[in-house]
C-alpha cells in the first residue's frame, strides 16, 4: 500500500505544481472596481475601495518580480481574506463574498520583502471563479465526490481553464485512495474508469497549457498520462 500511496501523492503533487510560472488563460473579466500597476518598495502597498454586503469579488495580484501575497481587511483592520499562492501559481488570488457594507483595504505584499512591479485588480467574480472556489473548498475538507461535481460544473462554465481539469484529476485520485486505499497494492490497482478519467483530464490540461505557451508543463502532464496508460491492470 505504501508504494501506491506514494504514487498517488506524486500525481497529486504534479497537479498542484503544474501551474508554477505559467501564464494561465483568464476567465472573461466582469465589472472592475479597482485596477492598478505599480511597484512595491520595499515590500507592501495598500488600496481601499467601497464594498457592499454579499458582493462577490475576485482580487488578483500578479508579478514577475516577486512572490505576491494578498490580504483583505475591513475598516477595523480585521482580516477578511488572505492568499499566498493560488491554484499552484506563485501569484495570489482572493475570491470572497463581502460580509458587510464597508470600506475595505487591499494589502499587496511581497512574500520575501524584495518588492518589484505588479498588477493588482479588484473586480466582480465570474461564475467560473465562484464554482472553482467551491471545488477548492470541497477539496480542503476531502469531499472528493462534491469536488469532482464542482470542477465539472466549472469546466462546463469555461472549458478553456486547465486548472479545473487538473483539480478534477486530483479529486478523482483522492476519491480512489479514500475509498480503496487498503486495496491498492500498486498503481495498477487504480480502477480503470478512474485511471482513464485522470488520463483524459491530464491530456486536456496539457493541450490547454501548450496552447498558452507552457510547453514544459504540458510535456510533464503528458508524461504522467502516459505513465498511467502503460499500467497493466
Amino acid at each position: 500500500m505504501g508504494s501506491a500511496r506514494r504514487f498517488l501523492q506524486a500525481i497529486a503533487i504534479s497537479v498542484t505544481l503544474s501551474g508554477l510560472g505559467m501564464a494561465m488563460p483568464q476567465p472573461l473579466l466582469a465589472e472592475t472596481l479597482l485596477e492598478n500597476q505599480g511597484t512595491i518598495t520595499p515590500a507592501e502597498a495598500t488600496y481601499t475601495f467601497e464594498g457592499t454586503e454579499g458582493q462577490e469579488l475576485t482580487i488578483t495580484l500578479e508579478s514577475d518580480d516577486f512572490d505576491p501575497v494578498l490580504l483583505l481587511l475591513d475598516s477595523n483592520g480585521e482580516e477578511v481574506a488572505f492568499n499566498d499562492d493560488f491554484g499552484g501559481s506563485l501569484n495570489s488570488k482572493i475570491i470572497v463574498t463581502l460580509p458587510a457594507d464597508d470600506t475595505y483595504t487591499v494589502v499587496a505584499r511581497s512574500f520575501a520583502g524584495d518588492g518589484g512591479d505588479y498588477d493588482l485588480v479588484v473586480r466582480a467574480s465570474t461564475p467560473f471563479e465562484l464554482t472553482f472556489a467551491t471545488a477548492e473548498d470541497l477539496m480542503m475538507v476531502e469531499d472528493f465526490e462534491g469536488a469532482i461535481a464542482a470542477y465539472t460544473e466549472a469546466i462546463d462554465l469555461d472549458p478553456e481553464q486547465s486548472s479545473a481539469y487538473l483539480g478534477r484529476a486530483q479529486a478523482v485520485l483522492g476519491q480512489v485512495y479514500t475509498e480503496q486505499g487498503d486495496q491498492i497494492e500498486s498503481p495498477a490497482d487504480i480502477p480503470a474508469a478512474a485511471r482513464e478519467a485522470v488520463i483524459a483530464d491530464f491530456e486536456q490540461a496539457a493541450d490547454l497549457m501548450e496552447a498558452s505557451g507552457s510547453d514544459n508543463w504540458a510535456e510533464s502532464l503528458r508524461e504522467q498520462a502516459q505513465l498511467l496508460r502503460l499500467i497493466d491492470p
